[in-house]
């Protein structure tokens, strides 16, 4: 063999050498990245595993973290329920019969509970310089004038065709008997439009209703029997009817578009 070719044999497999030894080092260098990967993803499976596994124990060693909070939210509820301007009153929950306000006479004459008169007159003020005139159609009512109230709505039922039965159901409705009515805690009060009086579907429609829909709570007022929410309150839908609950309360209560059963329990 000339010389000339064994150096090109020589070259040839110094070359393959070279090749072989650059694959090999390739394969290794990619099986360790394999193995990396893997040990590290075993050791987050197991960090999560030990998270999870230290949570379930923490929570089990402490059931108190669960328990305070459901023993917060209590006191939260009961801590309101000892509020006055917060006294829940419905078809199940009569007026107590120790139950006493003080009353402030309005300029028209009608009467409301005197730690809500200044905001009540701020807030008529004020719908006034928007444009609006509101006039109180109903406040404070002894239990006689309650009563007398809804004897009128059973019998105005009746001569519509109704008997006896169905006459009071639907009087219920929307007419409270005494004892169960917010109207007799003085913190209640039945607003509407000058110049719409009504106490229907149409007060609604009005600028004033519109306004005191939208402003009510900063003067602690909230809309008492919204609609959807007939069969928490147990009254249909009323436009007209506000009650005072504070501000603080009345801009919780609106804002999370709750009634006042909600934000009582």
């Amino acid at each position: 063999m000339k010389k000339w070719q064994k150096s090109t044999l020589i070259v040839t497999w110094i070359a393959a050498c070279i090749v072989i030894s650059v694959i090999y080092c390739e394969v290794k260098r990619l099986d360790q990245m394999r193995s990396d990967t893997m040990e590290s993803d075993q050791k987050k499976r197991s960090n999560r595993s030990t998270v999870l596994t230290t949570e379930k124990q923490t929570s089990l060693e402490n059931p108190t973290m669960q328990q305070n909070t459901e023993e917060d939210r209590k006191a939260v509820f009961e801590e309101r329920r000892k509020d006055p301007l917060l006294l829940l009153v419905n078809k199940s929950h009569p007026l107590p019969e120790t139950y006493e306000v003080t009353l402030a006479t309005l300029p028209d004459g009608h009467q409301v509970a005197k730690v809500m008169y200044d905001d009540l007159e701020d807030m008529l003020a004020d719908a006034g310089k928007a444009g609006c005139s509101i006039i109180v159609a109903s406040a404070y009512r002894t239990k006689e004038r309650q009563e007398q109230l809804l004897q009128q709505e059973i019998r105005k039922n009746m001569r519509n065709g109704m008997d006896e039965k169905e006459a009071e159901e639907d009087a219920l409705l929307t007419v409270a008997p005494y004892g169960y009515s917010e109207h007799e805690t003085g913190y209640t009060v039945d607003l509407v439009a000058a110049g719409n009086q009504m106490l229907d579907d149409t007060q609604e429609t009005t600028k004033e209703n519109k306004w005191l829909q939208k402003n009510c709570a900063q003067y602690g007022f909230i809309l008492r029997y919204p609609k959807e929410k007939e069969e928490i309150t147990g009254y249909s839908y009323e436009s007209w009817h506000f009650r005072y609950v504070g501000k603080r309360a009345a801009q919780d209560i609106t804002s999370d578009h709750l009634t006042l059963e909600e934000y009582l329990n």
